[in-house]
Order: C-alpha cells, then sequence, then structure tokens
C-alpha cells in the first residue's frame, strides 16, 4: 500500500512538473483589471516635401522626420505645425526638420501644437552626428505650452531642428552592423516584419552554446521618440561587450538576447507614440494583436522552448521627463527575488549624487514588464531616462547598471 501511495504520488509530481514546464514554454494570454485597446487604428501620414516660403526652404524628407506644415507668418518668423499620427496619444509631440536659407539670416520657428504640449528641448545639428542644446534664453515657451518659439541662425547649408537627437532604422542597423565585429555576439536576424515591411532584428550577447543558459532580455523603442533610453541600452551593451574576468564567468551561465527596435515603422514615419497601425505597443502584451509583439513574444517563448533556457530578467529602456525605474513590489515572487533591490541600490551609490526615482507598480495594464513576470516569473523593469538627461551621466549610469547586474548574479550581493 505505501508502494502505491508513493507511485502515486510520484505520478502527480511528474504530471504537476509537466504542466508548468509546458505553460512556462507555450505562450499565453492575460486579462487585467485596466485592459486596453489595441485594436488597429488610422494613423495620419504627413506629406513629405520641401516647403519654400519665399528665400526660407524646410523639409521632413529623411527618416524620423516629424512637421506636418510651414509657412511664414510675418518678416522673420516662420510656424511649423506638429501633428501626432492619431488621437488620443501620450503627449509626447516629436519634431524633427531641416531648414536652409539662400543666405545667413536670423530667424524665429513658431512649433505649433495639435494635440499636444511642448516637452523636448530644442536641439540643432549641421551633419546630424554633432548636436547642441539650443539655449533656454532662446526659446520662449507659452505659458499653456501649446507652441514654443525658437530663435536660429539658418544659412545655406541645411539645419536639422529635433526634439532629439535623430537616430532612425538606418542608425540602428549600422550600429548592429558594428558589433557584428565583436567575438560575444552572434545570432543576428530579423525575427518577422512590421506592417510596412520593416525588420525586427535581434542579436544575442554570449559565449559559447545557449542551451540551458538562463536568459536576460534587452528592449528598447516601442515609443518612437525614446532616444535616451536607446542612448543607454547601447552603453549598456557596450559594457556587456567588454572582455574581462567578470564578462567571461557571467557568460558561462547567462545569455544575453537584445531585441534593440521593435516599432521601426514609428519611428521612421516620426511617431510620437505609435506603431504604423497606430497602437501604443506596450499596451499589447497580453492580447498580441500588433504583429511587432506577436512576433517577438512568440521568438522568446519558442527560442527558450528549443534551448531549455529560463528567461530570468528582461529590462525595457524607454525615456520619460525624469529617470526613473519601474518595478515590481516586494509581493512579488520572482526567479530573482530581491535582485532588483540590490542592483539598483548599488547602481544608485556609485552613480551618486545623481538620482532615480523607484517607483513600485502593480500589475494592472499589459506592459512587457508584466509580461515577463506572467510567462516566465521573471523579473523585469523598465529603465527609464530622462529627456534632457545628460548624456555623459547616462554613459556612465548605464554601464555602472551592466557591470553591477553581472556582478550581483554571479557573485550575490
Amino acid at each position: 500500500m505505501k508502494h502505491f501511495k508513493l507511485s502515486i504520488l510520484i505520478i502527480l509530481i511528474t504530471l504537476i512538473s509537466s504542466s508548468c514546464s509546458n505553460s512556462y514554454y507555450n505562450r499565453r494570454t492575460f486579462k487585467y483589471p485596466s485592459p486596453v485597446n489595441t485594436k488597429d487604428k488610422s494613423i495620419n501620414l504627413q506629406v513629405k516635401k520641401i516647403y519654400k516660403e519665399g528665400n526660407i526652404f524646410a523639409d521632413n524628407i529623411f527618416d524620423g522626420a516629424r512637421m506636418n506644415d510651414f509657412f511664414q507668418i510675418n518678416d522673420s518668423t516662420y510656424q511649423i505645425n506638429i501633428k501626432p499620427e492619431n488621437y488620443p496619444i501620450n503627449d509626447s509631440p516629436w519634431y524633427s526638420f531641416r531648414i536652409w536659407s539662400d543666405s545667413t539670416r536670423e530667424v524665429y520657428l513658431k512649433l505649433n501644437y495639435k494635440n499636444g504640449h511642448h516637452r523636448y528641448t530644442p536641439k540643432r545639428s549641421n551633419d546630424r552626428v554633432v548636436w547642441e542644446i539650443i539655449n533656454d534664453s532662446l526659446v520662449d515657451i507659452a505659458a499653456d505650452k501649446s507652441y514654443a518659439i525658437i530663435k536660429t541662425k539658418i544659412s545655406k547649408n541645411k539645419t536639422w531642428i529635433s526634439a532629439e537627437e535623430i537616430i532612425n532604422t538606418t542608425d540602428v542597423n549600422l550600429w548592429i552592423d558594428h558589433l557584428k565585429t565583436n567575438g560575444m555576439t552572434s545570432g543576428f536576424n530579423s525575427i518577422g516584419k512590421t506592417k510596412m515591411g520593416r525588420d525586427l532584428p535581434f542579436f544575442r550577447i554570449g559565449i559559447g552554446d545557449s542551451y540551458k543558459k538562463d536568459v536576460i532580455v534587452l528592449l528598447s523603442r516601442q515609443h518612437p521618440p525614446e532616444i535616451s533610453g536607446f542612448i543607454a541600452m547601447q552603453s549598456f551593451i557596450s559594457e556587456l561587450l567588454n572582455k574581462n574576468e567578470l564578462s567571461q564567468d557571467f557568460y558561462k551561465k547567462y545569455d544575453i538576447w537584445v531585441f534593440p527596435i521593435l516599432n521601426p515603422d514609428g519611428v521612421d514615419l516620426g511617431h510620437w507614440r505609435h506603431n504604423a497601425s497606430g497602437v501604443d505597443l506596450n499596451r499589447d502584451w497580453a492580447y498580441y494583436r500588433q504583429n511587432e509583439v506577436n512576433t517577438i513574444t512568440k521568438y522568446i517563448v519558442n527560442r527558450a522552448k528549443k534551448g531549455n533556457n529560463k528567461v530570468v530578467l528582461s529590462i525595457d529602456f524607454h525615456s520619460t521627463q525624469n529617470d526613473v525605474y519601474y518595478i515590481f513590489d516586494k509581493s512579488f515572487n520572482t526567479k530573482l527575488h530581491n535582485f532588483v533591490k540590490y542592483w539598483l541600490s548599488s547602481i544608485d551609490r556609485l552613480i551618486y549624487p545623481f538620482k532615480t526615482i523607484h517607483s513600485p507598480e502593480p500589475l494592472s495594464k499589459p506592459y512587457s514588464k508584466v509580461w515577463f513576470y506572467m510567462q516566465f516569473k521573471a523579473e523585469s523593469l523598465t529603465y527609464e531616462v530622462g529627456d534632457e538627461t545628460d548624456r555623459e551621466i547616462i554613459d556612465k549610469k548605464a554601464r555602472i547598471s551592466a557591470v553591477t547586474m553581472m556582478d550581483l548574479l554571479i557573485n550575490g550581493k
């Protein structure tokens, strides 16, 4: 009888284990207290053209541009209308255009927003490589932030005026190509196509075989204007690719899977927030209605199943007005329980006196961060970088983040 009961117990444990395993490696759908409509919505495409007002020219004929109209108000003032791809939408009005003249002159440029308010500090560049922030004294912002007027010089050479540095899909692909020469990167491929036929790139950071290694997933550019978050991810990855004793030990156990640009359509279209179907991708991580989210989630689950991998951590790089870590509260029992607590405190100590807000969140909406917990019980956080955070601080903090992550995961606190 004892042997019979023991046999039954073993069978039950096996069935439960098998069920958990099947659930882990089969993508599931989820319900949340605050559901979001992520069905396709219509968008308004900007007209790509060269505008001419007297001897002043402006255009939006490049990937990542946003200018919906350009016209002269008076002898020295020109208005640029900035409209979102659709509405309602997050109040993050991206703008980016070029302007030039038949001779050097000083002009006033009025950025006029529809369904949005001035957010990004204007920047200019003569070559799209070196950018300078336009001094606050040269920017007059309306009390209700419905418009901003920039005073600037223009010449025969085209000048880019932009909310942030321009990093479009071509720039991302050039960066990815550069990474191919590093001995710790591999698996470069497109895991699928967007609505407009752009590639969804992926690559792996690791040494040797991926089989049975724990996995950390890095994501970026779900929201097109969030340049500072992408810059942080680049520095984070750059540090992960330094070959030293720590990284060699780290990659014996861990794999890094990188999805550097989740919304290439939105990026190249100059969108404020959404993809080519007019949807916020970071609200679709439960329904999989949008091709980008559907493709990446399938790929992660299938790749993990094939390699018998455990996804233990995800980091989604974003941008907002301030530096914030959106994390889980203490009640969440993730595979790396308390890891984030010690990791973030280490970063804060090493980057002091620079401060980053820690913002615990409940399971309320279908963010990518929540999906990784629900699907894999993985630790997850949204790594938000301030729009105007000093780029040297962004680089320093991201590199500290990468080193302390590896150290804690290998050596503990």
